[in-house]
């Protein structure tokens, strides 16, 4: 027989079920915490295999992860490589070895670029690699825990052995050629004579084409050195450019004077030439004249104008005199000019391209020192930071300001 629903029976119902309704209440959240805590597993990196550089492959043994894959909504391709602190986006990432590890292809792209160039320009005592650590964050989330560390190979010691073989052969090959040849001596004819040993002079180097020459092989040194650590194929800025102007337009500027130097010295030449050969002719005509008045004056009988022929014989010498002066100084001019249109002999290296006529000039010197002092700034930025430095507009005024007065100064001078 069932229970009657009486107030009574209801009040103590209501006081028995109020408890479990509350406590299923309860239950509800709980049991979807515990639903969102499934999700956020705890995911830290373990061991790392492969080798850590650019353009390989490595897999990281994260734990946990099949756990975390297997919970709805979390994307393994969202995961980001962190090397030394940097994070490395855009890198094709995988999940291998039935998701409990992840493959990261590491490749240098516009959204991980920087990241590269400052990982391996980092200080390190050892110029091939050095140690870093890696672990993995989930998209915009924090790192994973990892005490994982690992060898960062930043050149490879094959390639960069090869490097420097090839670049101290090409640097031999050249300097021989440099020695041999007049590839860096200045243009025209070669000096007549022999040196201190006996042997031919040679012209003497040309500091304009020294010049060309430093920049060539330290750009094309470092822009091979930074393609080979970081496979950046742009690494060239506009301020290089600036600098490889300038010494190219100094080269040129200073082959022009030297040119237009040449030429008219040599037009110079030709006009006293044909003006002394004029003189010479004059000098022959009144040569004749004077013969033929002084076998006048003498003749016998004396003529009866003896005395006018007389005055006219001492006015023809006079005159022939002053003609043969004249001949003398265009044979002095043509002989001083000569010796100026000669090409200038080799002084050794550093003399050739320190000195003009009159010695050691501070302008030669000027663009000189401030060509190694580039130099040495330029090859520093790009051991230290594997970039080529970003020169501004006042330092490049500079150089150009140099190159010009290196080229006004030549205009009196004959040598490279």
């Amino acid at each position: 027989m069932g229970t009657s629903l009486t107030p009574r029976n209801m009040a103590r119902s209501a006081f028995v079920c109020w408890p479990m309704l509350i406590l299923l209440m309860l239950a509800i959240p709980n049991s979807a915490n515990a639903q969102g805590t499934n999700k956020d597993i705890p995911l830290s990196v373990e061991d790392m295999t492969g080798n850590l550089a650019l353009y390989n492959t490595i897999t990281l043994q994260v734990k946990s992860l099949e756990q975390w894959v297997n919970q709805p909504g979390n994307d393994p391709s969202k995961f980001i490589l962190y090397i030394d602190g940097s994070a490395f986006k855009g890198l094709p990432v995988s999940l291998v070895d039935n998701n409990t590890r992840l493959q990261f292809d590491l490749k240098r792209t516009t959204d991980n670029k920087d990241a590269w160039t400052s990982v391996l320009s980092r200080r390190r005592r050892n110029l091939f690699y050095r140690n870093v650590g890696v672990t993995v964050g989930y998209d915009k989330g924090p790192e994973l825990p990892s005490t994982l560390t690992a060898g960062l190979i930043v050149i490879n010691e094959t390639w960069f052995k090869i490097f420097v073989v090839s670049f101290l052969a090409t640097i031999g090959l050249f300097w021989w050629l440099a020695y041999k040849s007049d590839v860096l001596r200045a243009p025209g004819d070669k000096p007549e004579g022999t040196n201190a040993k006996g042997k031919p002079n040679r012209k003497p180097y040309s500091l304009a084409r020294t010049q060309m020459a430093f920049w060539f092989f330290v750009v094309i040194v470092s822009y091979i050195f930074i393609w080979m650590v970081t496979s950046d194929l742009s690494s060239l800025t506009t301020s290089v450019l600036g600098l490889i102007g300038i010494s190219a337009a100094t080269g040129l500027g200073a082959a022009a004077v030297d040119s237009n130097k040449q030429s008219e010295q040599q037009n110079q030449l030709l006009a006293l030439k044909e003006e002394k050969q004029k003189d010479e002719v004059d000098a022959e005509r009144l040569a004749g004249e004077l013969k033929a008045l002084t076998l006048a004056v003498s003749a016998t009988p004396p003529p009866d104008n003896l005395e006018q022929q007389k005055a006219a014989v001492v006015a023809k010498q006079a005159e022939l005199a002053a003609k043969q002066k004249e001949i003398q100084q265009g044979t002095d001019k043509i002989l001083a000019l000569s010796d100026c249109t000669k090409p200038a002999a080799s002084k050794r290296f550093i003399n050739d391209i320190l000195s003009d006529d009159n010695g050691i000039s501070f302008h030669r010197f000027q663009i000189f020192a401030w060509t190694i002092a580039l130099i040495f700034v330029f090859v520093a930025s790009v051991c230290n930071g594997l970039t080529m430095p970003d020169f501004d507009g006042t330092l490049l005024a500079l150089m150009g300001i140099s190159g010009g007065t290196y080229i006004g100064f030549k205009l009196p001078d004959k040598q490279g």
